[in-house]
């Protein structure tokens, strides 16, 4: 019996010994990196700056809430620029307003979302 659990804690050992603790950080890509409701008065996402044309034009900013197959290509260009002030783009924020009705004929050719409120978001560690 004595042999048998020598022999047990020997390919015990032996096995730990051939798989090396992972000490390195591996960082994968959110799956789910926005969300909205279903009348698309609150949606969360990563923002993202837009260089304007020209250095002179200002940057349009866009709230990315989803992948490109998603309504409105996943995403919303974002006004009034004045409720952007402070961010610089990549950050994960939670807005509330709508979208807006009219067609544009600006650079950015996507659907526009008016800005009531704008929350950086900060998960739980």
């Amino acid at each position: 019996m004595k042999k048998i659990a020598h022999l047990a804690s020997v390919v015990l050992l032996a096995a730990l010994a051939g798989f090396p603790a992972c000490n390195t950080r591996k960082d994968f890509p959110e799956p789910y990196f926005g969300w909205h409701n279903n009348s698309y008065s609150q949606l969360f996402g990563r923002l993202v700056r837009v260089p304007g044309p020209t250095a002179e034009d200002p940057p349009t900013w866009i709230l990315r809430f989803g992948m490109p197959r998603d309504a409105y290509q996943g995403e919303v260009a974002l006004t009034p620029a004045t409720s952007l002030t402070g961010y610089s783009g990549g950050e994960p924020v939670h807005v509330q307003g709508h979208l807006l009705d009219k067609s544009t004929t600006d650079a950015y050719n996507g659907r526009w979302f008016v800005v009531d409120s704008i929350q950086m978001w900060s998960p739980y560690r």
